[in-house]
């Protein structure tokens, strides 16, 4: 049974182009067919039209833009002359890219480890609180001659780390037992035991386009397809997801609602919860990942995402979380809070990949949740202080770069003014950057190019030499970009 296709109809698609009908400082008109396939082309670039999305007909995409069929015509057929978009006899224009951006954009990096003097920026996760942690491992030592009786494999997790999890949960809004609470090796462990417990060959899941790399590549490995929905400049567009799951009915939903990664939105309560209950009208999953959610600067921390639903909707919502973002990624805890149902079942599951995560780590994760010090508060004072530097640093080095300030999480993610991410994360290398592109990100290969995630996480006179280095690695000569390849054909 063939995938129900991605559509956009011709209103939406007029909101989403904005005014593209301007000259762009040329100073002269522009023929409208060239500036309106030249705008849609870059919806694609920049993520915004998913691959294999069904274009409007040309007539009521006319009608919405007000002007005429022949423009329209004109321009998909510059569209299908470029590669970013193909027809299919009596079925319409669908999105694609040309042949060749996809490899060009795919991920990876390679370092030959000869210069030791690097900034990581592909790295979002804090550097170690380290007396807390010195702490944390000194409790964990001496309290681990009484976990030492069980054998050290713990399927579930420990029950004291178990029931601090809960707790957790429970003083922030969502009253939780310990028996909803399975204990991972980080959030990544939670991920893939949902995706090989839940996901078969060939299921969908719908994703955030752009969103977490490394859930892509779990489910791409578990043989889901990942089917994106694009996010605006300013966020979720109303009523997307929940479209989506209507038409698609995936097998699974995952979604970051809180300063997702790497954009940094923050999904509101409303929003929440009208994705949730077209999760369950759906009969899709729908995975939570709060990972991020501690990492509030400018707001307070959000409620838990299953604190903002109908316990009616909550039945197939499942949330993971982890220490990797608040604490440190080296503590490698995590976990999944969901019905017990599905708890017992992934912990069954757990056998074949992990067995159990480390009794040591796990003793020392609950000293630092039942630890009187706030880690947090400090951690918070250097990640705004950090994100300053990075956004002053950026802004007088690339002004033709464009940001939101995010209102919590670790990165800034930066529309360029052309599309070049993946060259210029590869010359970065050659100045001691290692940096990852926006394709990284995208559900569909070969889309953000003009985008960049950094990361602030490192300290400020760190981040403004990262900066420094960028400019003089943008500076070196580099493959032809893709905005020179579609000035050429549209222009």
């Amino acid at each position: 049974m063939s995938a129900p296709t991605p559509t956009i109809g011709p209103n939406q698609l007029a909101q989403r182009l904005g005014p593209w009908r301007s000259t762009e400082g040329t100073g002269r008109a522009r023929p409208l067919q060239a500036a309106l396939a030249e705008r849609i082309t870059g919806l694609v670039l920049d993520g915004r039209l998913a691959l294999g999305t069904r274009l409007p007909a040309e007539r009521s995409l006319s009608e919405a833009l007000e002007v005429s069929r022949t423009t329209v015509t004109a321009a998909y057929s510059l569209l299908r002359e470029s590669g970013f978009a193909v027809s299919r006899q009596g079925s319409g224009s669908y999105v694609s890219l040309p042949d060749g951006a996809a490899a060009r954009t795919s991920g990876g990096w390679q370092t030959t480890g000869q210069d030791r003097d690097v900034i990581d920026l592909m790295c979002a996760a804090p550097i170690a609180p380290l007396p807390l942690l010195q702490s944390a491992l000194r409790t964990a030592a001496e309290q681990l001659p009484a976990h030492s009786g069980v054998g050290g494999y713990v399927p579930y997790g420990l029950e004291v780390l178990r029931e601090a999890i809960a707790d957790h949960y429970t003083a922030r809004g969502l009253p939780t037992s310990p028996d909803q609470i399975l204990v991972t090796n980080g959030a990544q462990g939670a991920i893939t035991l949902v995706a090989r417990l839940l996901c078969r060959a060939g299921d969908r899941v719908l994703v955030e386009s752009p969103t977490y790399p490394n859930a892509l590549d779990t489910f791409r490995n578990a043989q889901a397809r990942p089917m994106p929905v694009p996010l605006e400049e300013s966020g979720w567009v109303p009523g997307s997801y929940e479209n989506a799951l209507a038409q698609l009915r995936p097998r699974l939903a995952y979604l970051i609602p809180h300063f997702q990664n790497p954009t940094g939105h923050l999904m509101d309560a409303d929003a929440q919860a009208s994705i949730a209950r077209a999760a369950r009208l759906a009969g899709s999953w729908l995975l939570a990942d709060e990972t991020i959610t501690e990492v509030a600067l400018d707001v307070p921390v959000p409620p838990p995402y299953a604190a903002t639903i109908r316990p009616v909707d909550a039945e197939a919502v499942l949330v993971c979380g982890s220490m990797a973002k608040s604490f440190w990624g080296g503590l490698r805890i995590g976990w999944l809070r969901g019905p017990v149902r599905i708890v017992h079942e992934l912990a069954a599951a757990r056998a074949a990949m992990d067995l159990a995560s480390p009794i040591l780590d796990q003793v020392a994760a609950v000293a630092v949740l039942r630890g009187e010090q706030n880690y947090l508060d400090e951690h918070r004072r250097a990640w705004r202080e950090q994100r300053a530097a990075l956004m002053q640093a950026v802004s007088e080095t690339f002004p033709a770069w464009t940001y939101r300030v995010p209102e919590g999480g670790l990165c800034l993610w930066l529309r360029m003014d052309r599309e070049e991410a993946t060259a210029l994360s590869q010359r970065a290398q050659t100045h001691g950057v290692l940096l990852h592109a926006g394709p990284r990100f995208g559900a569909d290969a070969g889309t953000f190019e003009r985008y960049v995630r950094l990361p602030y996480v490192q300290p400020p006179e760190l981040l403004r030499e990262a900066v420094r280095r960028l400019e003089l690695a943008r500076a070196l000569p580099g493959p032809r970009h893709a905005s020179d390849h579609r000035a050429d054909l549209v222009a």
